[in-house]
């Protein structure tokens, strides 16, 4: 069964804005042919990304079954300090955060009933105006 990915922010191929002084971002593309063979034996679902100004934070949803076990793979780059990651459901209950950890980059999770999840990407605020980076989520999946 195939999630369903729904990105609220840019969806657009990663890019940085030139003169901001950051890092090119990778393509969703390029992101996408690392990624098929990282999340095996899972499948791949879908990614989605975009650049995030220093200071903000973006969300995206995720359709989610249940009966299927699920993995969220996270990547950032680009930003002097680690961006925070939670993952929310609908009414923004929250289900896992690397606030503690932000090394953590992984969450599993097997959904009890179908339903659509946030996840909320914070950047750490900057003393220079321009800091941008990119971050990018993908959803794998396997039937349970």
């Amino acid at each position: 069964m195939k999630a369903i990915f729904f990105p609220i922010f840019m969806v657009a191929l990663l890019s940085a804005i030139p003169g901001s002084g950051q890092s090119q971002c990778k393509t969703l593309k390029e992101q996408k042919s690392e990624f098929v063979k990282l999340v095996k034996p899972y499948d791949f679902e879908g990614i989605s990304g975009g650049i995030l100004n220093a200071g903000k934070t973006r969300s995206i949803s995720v359709s989610v079954f249940s009966k299927v076990k699920y993995r969220l793979h996270f990547r950032t780059e680009g930003f002097e300090n680690p961006v925070i990651i939670r993952v929310m459901t609908i009414n923004r209950q929250l289900l896992w955060s690397n606030e503690k950890d932000p090394g953590n980059v992984l969450y599993e999770f097997i959904p009890s009933k179908s339903d659509k999840y946030f996840v909320e990407f914070s950047a750490p605020g900057s003393a220079y105006d321009d800091v941008r980076g990119c971050v990018s989520v993908v959803l794998s999946s396997r039937p349970y």
